[in-house]
């Protein structure tokens, strides 16, 4: 195998490495499976021998031990490869230097007795001399005059973008489904009253009845599509699974944004405006920063004591960083804010991040819920048509006189507001 296959074949099986664990850890939301975990292992172990064999190459290649011992060949008729001029080299005479251009005019038939001070008696050759003020001939920096020889890898791996938080799936109830699915719900209970003891007269109970309503958990196409020329997926090894990656975090992002701030029409509906009102009144903005202390204390309030073991906090990190600043600033004994075994905490309840939750409010906004409280497991549902996982095709057919191959990314989707009065909102206002 060349040097070349080889460093593209172990990139290939660090990054399948990698992104199995990046899919697995931000998408799936778990722990690896035994054999998830053996393939992982067996990649490494494939990458580590690679590496070996790549060591072994490059140990043999006469121009990369070159290069490695800063050494330029000088061929001498007859002779071998000689490194000439090193870094730490005194400059060389005149003299050296005049004779030294005539025996190259020459082509190394005019040979004077000045180069005895550059001549190499163990294996031949003349040293290069430095030459002050002027220019090689030859060099980089332009292409025509040696650039355009000059090698330039690309390293196949491209850097991905992180993916931004995505918390609602995180947090909320999802199930699978083959068909629109109605939920009933109660609205309201039945109302008890008092009724006085039967006797001479027919005391009856009051006839009172809960309400029911219920929603359609449906499923929503979304997806996109790249189109990459063959020419692109030919010479770059890694490019599809790049293109592949690509896809599914732009669908695990789009459906987090539509979680958050859905309209619920011909799409999932948001948590936004569909949940308790929790604090009511907007809470004003305050340069201190009291008013989100405050607030979440507030919101406590507001939920009911059965939706607490599962509660949870929704916010995006800005409002966190804002909420832990505001702690500092109170110099609060015992402290709101706290990090347990890598999980932040806000009233001994754990925080959960969407980048697609609202941020704090500006001096153009009011009315704003950055912050959202309770059980999402008991007020959100979610519904997977077909699967959790985004489906990934590669169309090689349709634009194949172009020479070109659709990758498209895609997945069934819906997610509705089950009970708002499990989920409460903290709305803030500028001041």
């Amino acid at each position: 195998m060349k040097l070349f296959d080889m460093k593209a074949e172990r990139a290939s099986a660090l990054m399948e490495a990698e992104n199995l664990q990046a899919h697995v850890a931000s998408v799936g939301h778990r722990d690896l499976t035994q054999g998830e975990q053996a393939k992982v292992e067996a990649l490494h172990a494939k990458a580590a021998e690679l590496a070996g064999a790549i060591a072994q190459s490059e140990g043999r290649n006469t121009l990369h031990g070159m290069i490695r011992n800063h050494g330029v060949g000088i061929f001498t008729p007859g002779g071998a490869p000689n490194p000439a001029t090193v870094r730490s080299q005194p400059p060389m005479s005149a003299e050296y230097t005049g004779a030294f251009l005539a025996f190259l005019r020459s082509g190394g038939k005019q040979a004077s007795s000045e180069l005895s001070e550059g001549f190499d008696p163990l294996f031949g050759g003349y040293a290069l001399p430095s030459l002050p003020g002027v220019s090689a001939a030859l060099y980089e920096g332009s292409g025509g005059a040696g650039g355009y020889t000059a090698t330039v890898p690309t390293d196949p791996n491209i850097i991905p973008l992180a993916v931004p938080d995505l918390g609602v799936r995180s947090l909320a109830r999802a199930i699978p489904t083959a068909n629109d699915i109605k939920l009933p719900s109660q609205t309201t209970f039945g109302t008890a009253g008092i009724k006085a003891e039967s006797g001479a007269s027919t005391n009856t109970f009051t006839e009172s009845d809960p309400t029911l309503s219920q929603i359609t958990l449906s499923a929503w196409m979304m997806g996109l599509t790249h189109t990459v020329s063959w020419e692109l997926l030919q010479d770059v090894s890694l490019f599809q699974e790049f293109g592949v990656r690509d896809l599914l975090n732009a669908v695990a992002i789009a459906e987090d944004g539509y979680f958050v701030t859905g309209t619920g029409t011909a799409q999932p509906q948001g948590l936004i405006g569909n949940t308790g009102t929790g604090t009511a009144a907007p809470y004003l903005y305050e340069s201190t920063g009291a008013y989100l202390l405050n607030a979440t204390d507030d919101v406590l309030g507001t939920l009911k004591g059965s939706y607490f073991p599962n509660a949870a906090w929704l916010m995006s990190r800005a409002t966190a960083v804002a909420i832990r600043k505001a702690q500092r600033q109170a110099n609060l004994f015992a402290a709101s804010w706290t990090r347990e075994g890598g999980r932040d905490f806000l009233h001994g309840f754990p925080v959960s991040y969407s980048a697609a939750m609202p941020a704090i409010p500006t001096a153009t906004s009011a009315g704003v819920v950055p912050i959202l409280f309770g059980s999402f497991q008991d007020g959100y549902v979610i519904g997977d048509r077909g699967g959790a996982g985004t489906f990934v095709k590669i169309l090689d057919q349709p634009l194949a006189t172009a020479g070109q191959t659709i990758l498209l990314g895609y997945k069934r989707v819906d997610g509705r507001v089950r009970r708002s009065e499990a989920i409460q909102a903290i709305t803030i206002s500028h001041s």
